[in-house]
């Protein structure tokens, strides 16, 4: 997967300015990088949700995302909110009881911290060749987030991922290789 020469502005702020990223297959990077330096645009370009002004985008099209907001049913149930697209019940529940979070559990009645989690589970339940996670643990204390991350790495594994985050310490942890803009 490869951006290539990467430019994008908005109006006269120009965001991305010939950026180039390749993401061998089944490798893990951690993109990390200051507010406003342009990583939810990289990753809008990678998802499709923006053009860039120029430059060659070669990317799967079969991603799966945690962003930063949970983006949750809240009147459905955690296993609900995990099978919305594909209807795989025993890996959902198997995430989510890995993750610590009741199945059956309605999203309205959870902590922000177990909703981050199903919205874990929601993006790791999806086979994909790509995942992206947008700081996919925050606002989860360090237990929690060590299990989180050792969740994720197992169902990662063998499979390329894109790691946005603030923390040098979760992005050791994760990645293969840190890519700062």
């Amino acid at each position: 997967m490869v951006l290539k020469n990467i430019y994008k502005s908005f109006g006269s702020i120009e965001v991305l300015k010939d950026f180039n990223l390749t993401i061998a297959e089944g490798e893990h990077i951690a993109l990390m990088g200051k507010s406003g330096k342009g990583k939810t645009t990289i990753l809008n370009i990678i998802m499709g949700f923006e053009k860039p002004d120029r430059g060659e985008v070669i990317i799967a099209r079969d991603i799966s995302a945690v962003f930063q907001e949970d983006r949750l049913s809240e009147d459905f149930s955690a296993i609900s909110n995990v099978c919305l697209l594909k209807k795989k019940q025993k890996t959902a529940r198997e995430i989510l009881d890995k993750l610590g979070i009741e199945s059956e559990k309605r999203v309205n009645t959870m902590s922000g911290g177990q909703k981050r989690r199903v919205a874990l589970a929601r993006g790791l339940a999806k086979d994909a060749k790509l995942y992206i996670f947008d700081e996919a643990l925050k606002g989860l204390d360090e237990k929690t987030k060590d299990i989180a991350m050792s969740v994720i790495n197992e169902y990662t594994r063998g499979r390329s991922v894109l790691f946005v985050t603030h923390d040098i310490n979760e992005a050791k942890e994760f990645a293969d290789r840190i890519v700062e803009i």
